[in-house]
């Protein structure tokens, strides 16, 4: 058999292998502070002790890529993508943390054995057939590790790089990237896409156009306003998650944004769909009220461009080197969507222009981004319904030794547990899936946890609720808290019957005090505030860099840690000056005001974006406002249809006053609106009204809007829920706390907490007699009212409340159907309930008689209400009750004058 030839392009022997380039982190502020503080498997920062607080180096920050979804780091799952891809040889650009990601590379890498000897040890295999690593920096000046047989993995330090263009240039001015095409991919894109499909039809446009350069992969999720639900109503998720295997989207009832879209990204694409999808047009700021495509791309291709909003950027290209080339001869380009590719895709000069495609991802693969706390939740969760297999808990033994640490099965109801160290579950504790349980986790008694992540080594105590929450590890929960969409990082502390409302993130090693509620997306850390002198910003995400970019398109200024401190943020005392010791330093930045005395940690207060730089101080309080709001927007909880309002208000004129960006006045998400035209109740425009209106949950007594409570929400219904959930053998105010959070986080009051105990009450009788006679009814009332009235003690607050109790009892007696119906509705039972709440103090003499009163005065007797109001039994008891009232009025009225008579016509 004769030499090969080089020259011969079927020759598999001499073809380019395969390279990839994964952007590591993007370091902008909607992970901030998780990724200002230290990586947990920083040697330097154990040396500090738990309760460290000095700044780490930051070759040892965490980077956005080693924080962990699903209980194994981002960077696993990307590694492990584009391995399957075929990816030979992958080049990690790092920002912060490098040290961090190449000792994570280095633990986990299969079959990777340290040099004895203390040398340089060179690729190869050793006599036990192990892979050796070589730690000497290579031709691409980086740490170059032995990934697998079929892939090498290289980190590059690029830590005086401030943006993604940098990064890019000095990739090029290395000159490693040899293939064509290679693999670019961001560091918070999550997907199982096959690249195949995608790789033959960028090679064949190549060949065909050497201007076509970038292939963008993209995925359809629904634009803005648009619905993540098949066209028969089921939500893909449950949780307002996308679908990807859903037909089709339709208009969204009530207007949330997708879970998957972030909430400064509108994408407007203009495709060439006879041209195998060349984009023409690239817009992903939703400030925008306007677009323009060239008039010389309609007069080639009049007849096939598609405007479309509803598709998401996957965050994986397939590039030429011709992409690297470009921004080393484009200086200014600093951000890779909003600069290179909508300056590419709008070129109309023949000869300059850079084609760019897109490539759809087919239906049944999947795509998700992680660049905010609320994507992160979204695709956790999806990944736990397994839409991204393989890419699911139970298959990360596949990965190979050191992948995930330990192996999982799923149970019924998509509840994994951890098979090699296992996991202790109370026996009354109620697992509602999507949910994950780690290694050594230990869960009490009476909780109740839903779609949620527990990290390894994770304890949670008695009494505990837990939803939509992620607690990375070593994570400790004290009886009775209640945790509501909130991440808490490695070595955190909750305290007994503490509240954690929705969107609150509490960081590595703090701890929040014994009944503390931390209010909504309240940010702890131990991490100290940033130099006024950091300039450092890591690669700018697009979102990022969108959202600090003037109206007009001019840039903004690189230095985003030179920030302004905003308002209730502590003063940080440096260990030095308050003596020796982590933990000294560490208590003498705590907010004890926030995290009660025996806490740890402050508050950490989003920087003011560098484009509001100006001496006005009203300026700069709009800035701090216009940072607080992005922050609770990309926050777990956030109410998304408050931004779809918003942009729907600046795209079509429905409010004149709107201006780009967030407002606390204009958003406050469930807090005072002071009516100066925004999202709240006053600041609603009449387009939106009727839109607002068609959930009657969202509405008070007087038909106005309810300010931070999600649309399509029964309060009451779900505050029933919670009350059947309890078990009546944990303490009734473990229960309290529980309502008072879920009250809190939907805007509601003590008498929807009263509607939705009695009517679970209602329900626990009938679950003993599903069709109890009247003096049955009442007995088993009075039994299980003698562990719900100390309830009804705490949140019963007066006559408006125990009003609210009467009423539910009514409601569910005329509702015409169902045995709450037919057995309330049987004369003398609603006597018989009335006068048993009235004798066990439950509902008081003046709030029976104010209801009877307006029943007099507004019912209509034909009526079921009427019919119920007017039963025999039920006046007579009325009757006795206003004689034994007006009888304590004439003694109350003996007792106060000297003659008998009254001091006052008034009782």
């Amino acid at each position: 058999m004769g030499k090969s030839d080089p020259s011969d392009p079927s020759d598999s022997k001499h073809e380019q292998k395969l390279q990839a380039v994964l952007l590591a982190d993007s370091f902008d502020r909607a992970w901030d502070p998780v990724t200002s503080e230290a990586h947990p498997s920083s040697s330097s920062s154990r040396d500090d002790g738990p309760s460290s607080c000095a700044a780490p180096d930051r070759g040892r920050e965490r980077p956005l890529v080693l924080c962990p979804l699903n209980g194994v780091p981002l960077l696993r799952h990307s590694v492990d993508f584009l391995q399957g891809s075929g990816v030979e040889e992958l080049f990690v650009l790092c920002g912060r943390g490098v040290d961090a990601v190449e000792d994570y590379l280095r633990s986990c890498a299969p079959g990777i054995r340290e040099d004895g000897r203390g040398g340089k040890a060179e690729d190869g295999h050793d006599k036990d057939g192990g892979v050796r690593r070589r730690d000497s920096a290579g031709a691409a000046g980086g740490s170059r590790i032995v990934w697998s047989s079929k892939m090498t993995i290289t980190t590059m330090r690029f830590t005086d790089c401030t943006n993604a263009g940098d990064a890019l240039r000095e990739l090029d001015r290395r000159n490693v990237v040899k293939s064509d095409p290679f693999i670019l991919m961001q560091g918070d894109a999550v997907t199982n896409a096959d690249l195949r499909g995608a790789m033959a039809g960028h090679k064949a446009r190549k060949k065909r156009d050497s201007s076509a350069i970038m292939t963008i992969l993209l995925h359809e999720v629904g634009g803005w306003g648009l619905d993540d639900r098949d066209p028969k109503g089921e939500e893909g998720g449950g949780d307002g998650s996308a679908n990807p295997n859903a037909p089709g989207y339709a208009v969204r009832p009530d207007h949330r944004l997708p879970s998957l879209r972030g909430p400064d990204d509108d994408l407007l694409l203009a495709l060439d769909r006879t041209h195998s999808d060349r984009i023409l047009l690239w817009d992903s700021s939703p400030s925008k009220t306007s677009a323009s495509v060239p008039a010389v791309f309609f007069a080639e291709n009049s007849s096939s461009i598609v405007l479309t909003r509803d598709h998401l950027d996957v965050g994986v290209d397939l590039c030429s080197p011709d992409v690297l080339a470009r921004f080393s001869d484009e200086f200014d380009y600093r951000r890779l969507r909003s600069q290179f590719v909508s300056n590419s895709v709008s070129e109309e000069e023949s000869g300059l222009q850079s084609r760019i495609h897109a490539h759809i991802i087919v239906r049944g693969e999947y795509a998700g981004r992680v660049g905010d706390m609320r994507r992160y939740h979204a695709v956790s969760m999806d990944l736990l319904r397994r839409w991204c297999y393989p890419l699911v808990p139970d298959g990360y033994g596949r990965m190979g030794p050191g992948a995930a640490g330990t192996c999982y099965a799923v149970d019924r109801n998509l509840v994994y547990r951890a098979e090699c160290g296992g996991s202790e579950v109370g026996r009354s504790t109620v697992l509602s899936g999507p949910l994950l349980l780690g290694p050594r986790c230990t869960v009490g008694g009476g909780c109740h946890l839903r779609r949620s992540v527990l990290g390894p080594g994770c304890n949670v105590g008695d009494g505990c609720r837990l939803v939509d929450c992620h607690l990375w590890g070593d994570v400790t929960v004290g009886d009775g808290a209640v945790l509501d969409g909130a991440v808490v990082c490695e070595g955190a502390v909750i305290g007994r019957n503490a509240v954690l409302r929705r969107g609150c993130v509490v960081g590595r090693d703090c701890k929040v005090g014994e009944g503390v509620v931390l209010d909504e997306f309240t940010r702890i850390t131990l991490a100290p505030e940033a130099d006024d002198g950091d300039d450092y910003s890591g690669f700018l995400s697009e979102s990022e860099s969108e959202s600090s970019s003037d109206s007009d398109g001019s840039e903004d200024s690189d230095d985003e840690g030179d920030a302004e401190a905003g308002k209730g943020a502590v003063q940080v005392v440096n260990a030095q000056d308050v003596g020796d010791g982590a933990a000294s330093a560490a208590r003498a930045m705590t907010d004890t005001d926030v995290v009660g005395p025996d806490g740890l940690g402050r508050v950490w207060t989003p920087p003011v974006p560098d484009d509001y730089d100006s001496d006005d101080p009203d300026e700069a309080e709009e800035a701090r406002a216009a940072s607080l709001e992005l922050a609770r927007a990309r926050s777990i909880g956030y109410d998304t249809s408050l931004l779809y309002r918003r942009w729907e208000g600046g795209q079509f004129g429905a409010d004149d006053d709107a201006d780009d960006g967030f407002s606390l006045d204009d958003a406050s998400d469930g807090h005072a609106d002071d009516g100066d035209g925004g999202w709240g109740e006053d600041g609603t425009s009449a387009d939106h009204d009727h839109q607002a209106r068609d959930a009657s949950a969202n509405l008070d007594g007087d038909g106005m809007i309810i300010t931070g409570r999600q649309r399509g929400v029964d309060v009451v219904r779900e505050l029933r829920d919670i009350c059947l959930e309890h078990e009546t053998s944990q303490p009734v105010e473990l229960l309290r706390i529980e309502l008072n959070s879920f009250k809190f986080s939907q805007n509601a009051t003590y008498a929807d907490c009263c509607r939705g105990a009695i009517l679970s009450v209602v329900d626990r009788v009938l679950a003993d007699d599903p069709s109890p006679g009247p003096a049955t009814l009442a007995r088993l009332l009075r039994v299980h009212m003698e562990y719900w009235k100390a309830l009804f003690g705490l949140i019963c607050m007066g006559p408006e409340e125990e009003g609210a109790v009467i009423r539910a009892l009514e409601s569910a007696g005329t509702s015409g159907t169902g045995a709450a119906s037919a057995a309330l509705s049987a004369e003398p039972a609603f006597r018989f309930a009335l006068q048993t709440l009235n004798d066990m103090d439950v509902v008081g003499d003046a709030a029976i008689l104010s209801w009877a009163e307006e029943r007099r005065g507004e019912t209509d007797d034909d009526g079921p209400v009427g019919r119920l109001f007017r039963q025999k039994h039920t006046q007579d008891f009325l009757e006795w009750l206003e004689e034994d009232s007006d009888d304590d009025d004439e003694d109350s009225s003996s007792g106060d004058g000297s003659d008998g008579s009254s001091d006052s016509d008034s009782d």
